[in-house]
């Protein structure tokens, strides 16, 4: 797959290329189901209506967990060099690693293609979908989704006591799912793609109409 954005920031690949594919659901059909993009963001901090994107990763994958695409970009977002970049001892990107980094703007063009028509996922989707939702609406772009899908909500539901702690790292070691490094947006995106069938495993989610109740617009 030719890479859209031509810039050393950003890189797309087929999932054939790596060596990490996620676990794949055991006793699942294919479907008519819209497809999942698997996703995750880095941002200058929490507010979604005053901070930036500053990474955003994608994998997409289908109901049965076969993976076809990983894309990954930082993005350089306005006035760059003098913009805060939130807590750098968190995410780990410094001003260095987004120099050459592509415009919001185009990563969130990318980022449309990529994912129209498919279910997004992402671990507590509220925060990524509203970063994203926010940055499509300032830069005119338009977003076409079949729905989101909440990887956190899906644990939660399965520990009604809430006597566990539902982190993305905590689900990875509880379904052997490797993180080699946390608050990077295509590590996280990668381990949400691994823990997801777990999680529809453990709801008997395994065709378009199980799975719909837990699809919210």
């Amino acid at each position: 797959m030719s890479q859209t954005l031509n810039d050393p920031a950003s890189r797309v690949e087929s999932v054939e290329d790596s060596h990490r594919l996620p676990h794949v659901l055991p006793n699942v059909t294919p479907t008519s189901v819209a497809p999942f993009a698997i996703v995750d963001v880095e941002t200058t901090g929490l507010r979604f209506d005053r901070d930036q994107i500053l990474q955003i990763a994608v994998v997409l994958q289908d109901l049965t967990a076969r993976p076809t695409v990983v894309w990954s970009t930082y993005v350089r977002p306005a006035q760059f060099w003098s913009r805060d970049l939130g807590p750098q001892h968190i995410h780990g990107i410094s001003r260095r690693k987004l120099i050459f980094a592509p415009t919001t703007a185009q990563a969130m063009q990318k980022f449309a293609q990529l994912t129209a028509g498919r279910v997004i996922v992402a671990h507590n989707a509220e925060f990524d979908t509203k970063f994203l939702q926010a940055a499509a609406l300032e830069h005119h772009v338009e977003l076409n989704w079949a729905g989101v899908l909440c990887t956190l909500k899906l644990s939660r539901k399965l520990d009604p006591q809430r006597q566990q702690t539902h982190k993305l790292s905590t689900l990875c070691e509880k379904y052997g799912v490797a993180l080699d490094q946390a608050h990077h947006a295509e590590h996280d995106a990668r381990a949400t793609a691994e823990v997801l069938p777990h999680l529809l495993a453990a709801h008997g989610i395994n065709d378009a109409e199980s799975l719909q109740p837990f699809i919210r617009s």
